[in-house]
């Protein structure tokens, strides 16, 4: 309706954005840096393997985003029965937690120390509420918090857990306690269950990439577009508004500059602080600083074994390996691996970017990655056929104990630009799911067409 709308990332918000827009007769353009849509969620095909940027379940509290799911998959989406274990001092461990497998694997001793350290927490509350450290003590005990919890937080974040805001236990957590874990391993799931006791999931047939590129089709028919290749340099603005922005391609020699009625941003919250110009407030710059984010560094190999172990994934919470968690695609869709006599696996390394695991050369890293399979005893590294490494920045925005407060500072700076919108993880630097940030970017969209007055073409014709 004349409005030139711009979209900076062209992941599950922003594609989400553009296609709810779409639908109401406001196409919009997309400003997307890497070569193809779906952000954290795209498909990465390799010699007809296809790989996850780790792996993305497709379940929701949310009908809206179920809805959108089956209707634009139709046929290509499919119910999948979840199973992943943690693997800790060579030994795997069910999980969601079950009370007989842990007994089996701790032993008596190891187990009877867990219980009494849970029955101490429940009384006595011993740790600070506000740490995730605390968080986890009060809910689990002392003894499971140091098994299950500590190591493969402290392997995420790398950071101690007492560092770590309270926050991040209560979003990823959420209303999982000891005795609902009991429950569900003496009774089994209720449909109630918090999202990580979840036992199905769905998932796109070729990948969640399979999803956001219809998704951008779909857009597209509307007269949406998408301009891959691009970064986004600098955000110009005159106080009050959005008035452009300016991007260049993957090489650095064509500099582009778009004009903008209203900007939705995905960009990482830092990062589009620091793009201003003019240039955000000192204290606001202080604030962007503050907000940190770790990043992933992924080995995807072919192996030529048929099968390598039952789960979708494996968290990894043993310290003596800097493996975090490994995917094993073809247990998520057969249609992820052309040859059924070969196995795909994603084997995720948590870094900050540019560190020393973020610089390793990738011979190394896939040789660093063959060398902890084996010493895992999972796979020998004389069944590689292929493999290559994949690095993603800003994927964790970091919860430090003031994260909450820095975000608070910028949300309010960015609040008197009326024709703004953020959204997304990186843009809301909130750790949600992939329907978290599918609905913001959904709401976002929502906020503009109530502003502005237009009208939802399909829900117009729906009545």
């Amino acid at each position: 309706m004349g409005n030139n709308i711009v979209i900076i990332g062209a992941g599950p918000s922003g594609l989400s954005c553009a296609y709810k827009l779409s639908k109401a007769g406001e196409p919009s353009l997309l400003i997307e840096k890497e070569s193809a849509v779906g952000g954290l969620c795209r498909t990465l095909n390799f010699d007809g393997y296809l790989f996850d940027m780790g792996g993305h379940r497709f379940f929701s509290d949310s009908e809206e985003i179920n809805s959108l799911w089956k209707n634009i998959m139709a046929g290509d989406i499919f119910r999948v029965r979840r199973l992943s274990r943690i693997y800790y001092k060579k030994r795997f461990y069910n999980y969601p937690l079950s009370f007989f497998n842990v007994f089996h694997n701790l032993g008596p001793i190891e187990t009877l120390s867990c219980v009494t350290s849970y029955i101490r927490s429940c009384f006595l509350n011993p740790g600070n509420d506000k740490t995730f450290e605390g968080w986890i003590t009060n809910r689990f005990g002392k003894r499971l918090y140091e098994i299950f919890f500590k190591p493969y937080t402290e392997k995420v974040w790398s950071i101690a857990c007492r560092d770590i805001s309270a926050d991040w236990a209560k979003e990823r957590i959420r209303g999982l306690s000891l005795k609902i874990a009991v429950q569900k391993a003496v009774f089994g799931i209720n449909r109630n269950a918090p999202k990580t006791l979840k036992e199905e999931f769905l998932y796109p047939r070729r990948g969640p990439g399979q999803f956001y590129e219809r998704l951008k089709a779909l857009a597209g028919m509307q007269g949406s577009s998408v301009l891959c290749n691009r970064a986004v340099t600098a955000v110009y603005h005159d106080g009050e508004k959005i008035v452009s922005l300016k991007a260049e391609d993957a090489s650095g020699g064509r500099k582009e500059e778009f004009g903008v009625d209203y900007l939705f941003s995905s960009m990482p919250l830092p990062s589009f602080i620091r793009m201003m110009r003019p240039g955000a407030p000192e204290d606001i710059l202080a604030a962007a600083k503050r907000l940190r984010f770790r990043s992933i560094l992924i080995v995807n190999l072919i192996l030529n074994r048929e099968r390598v172990f039952p789960d979708q994934w494996i968290y990894v919470h043993s310290p003596e390996v800097r493996l975090g968690r490994i995917q094993n695609y073809k247990n998520w869709s057969a249609a992820m691996v052309p040859d059924q006599s070969k196995t795909s696996l994603g084997l995720e390394y948590f870094c900050t970017e540019g560190d020393s695991l973020w610089r390793m050369n990738d011979i190394d890293m896939v040789n660093l990655a063959l060398e902890e399979l084996g010493r895992m005893g999972i796979a020998a590294r004389r069944y590689i056929i292929n493999g290559f490494v994949v690095r993603r920045a800003n994927v964790y925005p970091v919860y430090s104990l003031d994260y909450r407060e820095n975000v608070d500072i910028i949300k309010n700076y960015l609040a008197r630009f009326s024709n703004l919108g953020c959204m997304g993880r990186a843009g809301l630097f909130r750790y949600d799911n992939s329907d978290c940030a599918i609905l913001s970017g959904i709401d976002a969209a929502c906020g503009f067409l109530r502003e502005t007055g237009c009208v939802d073409k399909a829900l117009a014709e729906a009545r």
